[in-house]
């Protein structure tokens, strides 16, 4: 923990008690959640410390109060009173000795009570927390028709619940870890031991543990540092809020990160063509899954390049288009005041600033003024000749062919307007270097080794049939790890 305040975090406790008090009270700035509740219990001077909110008053009652009460009938001086309750005395689960000022701030932030005892300079922390919660929902942002409807919550206990629940195997391990320079927050590493490379788990613990950050308050703040690629405009790592979902990529040995407090994973390695798999796929038969996937890539294109091909084909290569069509076009163009690459621009701006608003406002009025709103000015717009009638249905086409792929939305809304961009200028010309710049990024993109393109590039037809076309399952059939998927094969971990 940062020493920001100027206080000795790492200072050793003293015998003292009224040191000790005087000290934490000192390094919390007098905060008002700081509880202290002090009692001569037998012989022995003693406090106990809480914060507000971060402990529940009932196992306060039934861990501590209770024990140290019948702790003093003994009569126990300093020493063996201490000796007493941290070996013997309390009921709690979890307990933990301190031995200096940063470790007894740190739990105590955590919901632990500590106890503490003049003539000893240690603290016992007791695990009390009891602080509220949001109980398991729905998922929001990956909702499915049939199959689990549990998403993951913002304790972090609750979510490693939800996940060892459709795990039940002692191989499935949670490791912990801290980060946070500021705040100290509880992160946790999800893998299966002998599915998962320890190789990928050392670094994966070794880019969080060198990560320099005060807070941690979101999934996308820890990405950056986890994820090495400079200049990569798809994202090497991808979150989730579905314990199935985890649970399915820890048996293909991936690596899931869990924050306290943030009720969405971060997963890793990650592939492209994984942003076109749901967990309907698997309710579904393979013939329909398979069907399933690829109009999602069609939707893809569609949302990323749809617009810019209509400003190339309309400026520079009206060839391609039948005789009928192109008269319609010509005749709805020229009744609007902008040129068409400015009119394009205009209108999906418009578009993205409706979606916008419809994500911030509250549900119950977000769709609808996305609706009414979509509906009123497109109208007006069309009618009051300032811009076309074609051109608003290519933007309809488009937007809901983007609502498909949710998780890929900030890259498809940069590749919409740069296709705009490039169509306008060059044409086709400028969306084929368009699109070869953005296939050479994706495939230079690299996540812990694992190549962001496969199996497609590097090409492993076997894994390219089964990420494309699901596998039927078979009474033998065994996941595919993230090696065999993309087709490299790798020795097999340990275990460990």
């Amino acid at each position: 923990m940062r020493n920001l305040d100027g206080s000795n975090c790492g200072k050793r406790l003293s015998l003292s008690l009224e040191r000790n008090l005087s000290e934490i009270k000192r390094i919390f700035g007098g905060s008002s959640d700081l509880n202290v509740l002090r009692a001569r219990i037998g012989r022995a001077d003693c406090a106990v410390l809480t914060l507000e909110g971060m402990v529940s008053s009932s196992a306060v009652s039934d861990m501590l109060l209770e024990p140290l009460m019948r702790a003093g009938e003994k009569r126990l001086g300093s020493q063996a009173f201490y000796d007493y309750i941290s070996k013997s005395g309390m009921f709690s689960t979890e307990q933990k000795q301190v031995l200096n000022f940063g470790e007894a701030a740190k739990m105590l932030c955590s919901g632990f009570a500590l106890v503490m005892t003049d003539g000893v300079s240690r603290a016992l922390c007791v695990s009390a927390q009891g602080f509220q919660t949001r109980a398991v929902s729905e998922p929001e942002s990956e909702s499915n028709i049939k199959g689990a409807h549990e998403a993951l919550s913002d304790n972090l206990r609750t979510s490693m619940s939800l996940i060892r629940r459709r795990v039940k195997s002692p191989l499935l391990r949670f490791e912990f870890l801290r980060a946070g320079t500021l705040a100290d927050i509880e992160l946790c590493v999800v893998y299966i031991a002998g599915k998962t490379p320890k190789k990928l788990r050392d670094e994966v613990k070794a880019r969080i543990r060198k990560m320099d950050l005060e807070l941690i308050l979101t999934s996308g703040s820890i990405i950056p540092f986890v994820s090495k690629s400079k200049g990569a405009f798809f994202s090497e790592a991808s979150t989730t809020e579905r314990p199935d979902v985890i649970a399915a990529k820890v048996n293909e040995g991936r690596i899931a990160l869990l924050i306290d407090g943030v009720p969405y994973a971060v997963l890793f390695p990650t592939l492209f063509a994984e942003n076109f798999q749901t967990v309907d796929d698997y309710e579904e038969k393979p013939l329909f899954a398979a069907c399933q996937r690829i109009v999602r890539y069609i939707a893809f294109f569609i949302a990323a390049f749809l617009p810019g091909t209509y400003v190339a084909a309309a400026i520079y290569h009206s060839e391609v288009l039948s005789r009928p069509l192109l008269l319609s076009l010509i005749a709805s163009e020229e009744s609007t005041p902008l040129p068409l690459v400015s009119e394009m621009l205009m209108v999906i701006i418009m578009f993205e600033i409706l979606r916008e608003a419809g994500l911030r406002l509250p549900k119950t009025v977000g769709g609808a003024v996305s609706i009414v709103g979509g509906l009123v000015i497109g109208d007006a717009a069309v009618t009051s000749g300032l811009i076309s009638a074609p051109l608003l249905i290519i933007i309809g086409i488009t937007a809901t062919s983007s609502f498909v792929l949710p998780g890929l939305n900030p890259q498809v809304t940069l590749l919409r307007l740069a296709s705009v961009a490039a169509g306008g200028i060059a044409g086709f010309y400028g969306m084929a270097v368009l699109i070869t710049l953005t296939l050479v990024n994706a495939s230079s993109c690299q996540s812990y080794g694992v190549p962001y393109t496969a199996p497609f590039a590097p090409l492993t037809l076997s894994a390219v049939r089964k990420t494309v076309a699901r596998e039927g399952f078979k009474p033998d059939m065994k996941n595919a790890t993230i090696e065999q998927l993309v087709g490299a094969g790798g020795k097999k971990d340990d275990g460990k």
